[in-house]
């Protein structure tokens, strides 16, 4: 080892000498060779410099300009016979100035000079007056100088701005969003935490904007968003505005030191539930919904306030729509149970949890001509669950359309399978006409069971017309067209009832209950149903009315002339198991008095 050392020592002296020899024999002709070939890589860096679109900017170390390249001249349009050299960085400052490239904030200068004085890398971005935004970025130089690389950032600054505008704000109406909506919050929180102040999140959404983008379509819907923020930021000084998304929008008002706030901003907010918004042509009256939840009386962080302002406006949006809600402890219990009750009411359907009840209707003088099929819902834990109380959380989840499916489904599958051809009525959702093919769904359901259409009758509320006449007269006269009858639900209860009955033929009207329970104690219910009996006469429309219980009311109704009743009198909804005899082949149709 100790040779193989030695050997490798003796070696590398002999080449260092040899390399010594050589450079000494050829001295002269080698130092011109350097120089040459230091002047062509001095040609090669400046023009590498000169070609950089980054302005380039070199100072010796007395801090004197020594030199610069044409992109420097272009991005502060300095003219090319400008002097410029042995300037220092003040005297080319005020070139510059001069040149019209004035700073935005004179507070930069001491930047500049402080980052070329540093000795270390450094930036600095300058706002200039006309907009634009150049980066200058100082590499300290060995002896003592330095260089300055000057590049315009507009572009990418008016991105970045472009970006954080976007990160707080909403596109369709400009106002802030959901995040600069939270951001406010927690201000406001500290303001009014130290200022022993109070102030509101308040939760406004839209009525029913779907029905808007349905019937006016989308574009109409997104221009009511926009105008609907216009209106509301005119009116909204006293509070921070923002659209967090879909149909609502936030406000958080201004934190104030009394505590007994609540009505001067219910009173604001209930200023802006009502408005009408002239769009694209058209007078669009929008409704609006508003929950208020208060600090400190109903939370004391963000995420508890715009809960409980969101659980008033769910509660207002439930009970009353175009009311201003305020947030009580309660409210979120039942909101809590309402939407397990959701939670729940998605999975009846897939576990055979509904059920259909069947109520007779007979005529005047007491024989069944048909069935009406009413929708139960048998819960595994609560029972049985009210229709009034599921039907509506179906319609406001979507889970109506198959549900109401079913109902069609499973009545025809009975009616067709009785051998007394009895009629048979399905009631359907206004909201199955907007997002369903009823007549296509009909006619599926006739052919599959093979019941005669001319036993099936559907019926539907003045709902089903409002929002898109044209369209929901169409697709009636379709269901005509398949044998189907059509009858009109919960009669005079509406407001346009009588206009609808001259625009489409309908086979039956059924006065709404309503009026049969008061026909005892009220002259008015009388008189109103006498009305309608006399004005359906006239159109040759037979009637039907429900909520019958007593005698006295089927006496009343039986002498006003209606043809038909339905009611507890006639026989209480139950499983079809329950009127087998009056379903049967073998059974004639019976008498009111057998039934029940």
């Amino acid at each position: 080892m100790r040779d193989i050392a030695l050997a490798i020592i003796t070696v590398t002296i002999l080449g260092m000498t040899v390399s010594v020899a050589m450079a000494v024999w050829s001295g002269a002709q080698g130092t011109q060779n350097f120089r040459s070939a230091l002047a062509e890589r001095v040609m090669v860096l400046d023009a590498v410099v000169q070609e950089d679109k980054a302005g380039f900017c070199l100072f010796s170390p007395e801090g004197r300009l020594d030199s610069w390249n044409e992109a420097f001249l272009n991005i502060y349009a300095v003219a090319p016979s400008q002097p410029l050299a042995g300037r220092s960085l003040a005297g080319l400052i005020k070139v510059l100035r001069r040149g019209g490239n004035l700073l935005a904030d004179f507070g930069q200068l001491s930047e500049i000079k402080a980052a070329s004085a540093s000795g270390e890398p450094s930036e600095v971005t300058l706002e200039l007056r006309d907009g634009r935004h150049i980066r200058i970025e100082f590499r300290p130089l060995p002896n003592g100088g330095w260089i300055a690389k000057h590049a315009d950032v507009t572009d990418y600054k008016m991105a970045e701005q472009r970006f954080a505008y976007l990160t707080l704000h909403d596109i369709a109406t400009g106002l802030p969003n959901r995040a600069a909506f939270n951001q406010r919050i927690v201000h406001t929180l500290a303001i009014a935490r130290d200022q022993h102040a109070s102030f509101a999140v308040i939760r406004l959404g839209i009525d029913r904007f779907k029905e808007i983008n349905d019937v006016f379509g989308q574009s109409v819907g997104d221009a009511v968003l926009a105008r609907m923020a216009e209106r509301l930021n005119e009116t909204c000084h006293w509070g921070f505005l923002a659209r967090p998304g879909g149909d609502e929008f936030s406000i958080v008002t201004t934190p104030v030191p009394v505590a007994d706030v609540v009505e001067e901003i219910c009173a604001k907010v209930a200023q802006l539930c009502d408005l009408e918004l002239e769009v694209d042509g058209h007078a669009i009256r929008v409704g609006s919904t508003a929950g208020v939840s208060i600090y400190p009386h109903d939370g004391d962080n963000a995420d508890t306030l715009i809960a409980h302002a969101d659980v008033a406006l769910y509660r207002a949006k439930t009970e009353r729509r175009g009311t201003v809600c305020l947030f009580e402890p309660a409210m979120d219990l039942q909101i809590r149970e309402r939407r397990a009750l959701q939670r729940e009411l998605a999975e009846a359907l897939p576990n055979g949890e509904f059920e259909l009840h069947y109520q007779p209707q007979a005529t005047a003088d007491g024989v069944i001509v048909g069935f009406e099929a009413l929708l139960r819902w048998r819960h595994p834990v609560r029972g049985m669950v009210p229709p009034a109380t599921f039907i509506p959380l179906a319609e406001e989840t979507g889970l109506i359309g198959a549900i109401d499916e079913w109902v069609l489904r499973t009545a025809c599958v009975e009616a067709a399978s009785w051998s007394n051809p009895l009629a048979i009525a399905v009631n359907l959702s206004p909201l199955d006409f907007r997002r369903l093919d009823v007549p296509a769904l009909i006619l599926q359901v006739l052919m599959e069971t093979g019941l005669d259409a001319k036993r099936l009758e559907v019926e539907i509320t003045e709902g089903v017309l409002i929002d898109d006449f044209a369209g929901a007269i169409a697709i009636l006269r379709r269901i005509k067209k398949l044998g189907v009858r059509v009858a009109m639900d919960d009669f005079g209860a509406g407001y346009s009832s009588l206009s609808y009955l001259q625009s489409f033929p309908f086979d039956k009207i059924k006065i709404d209950q309503v009026f049969t329970r008061k026909l005892e104690n009220n002259p008015d219910s009388a008189a109103i149903i006498e009305a309608i009996i006399d004005l359906a006469h006239r159109l040759n429309l037979p009637v039907i009315a429900e909520g019958v219980e007593t005698e006295s009311q089927l006496a009343f109704l039986a002498g006003a002339g209606c043809e038909e009743v339905q009611g507890y009198l006639i026989g209480k909804p139950c499983p079809i198991g329950l009127y087998r005899q009056i379903t049967g082949a073998s059974c004639a149709p019976q008498l009111l008095a057998k039934v029940g």
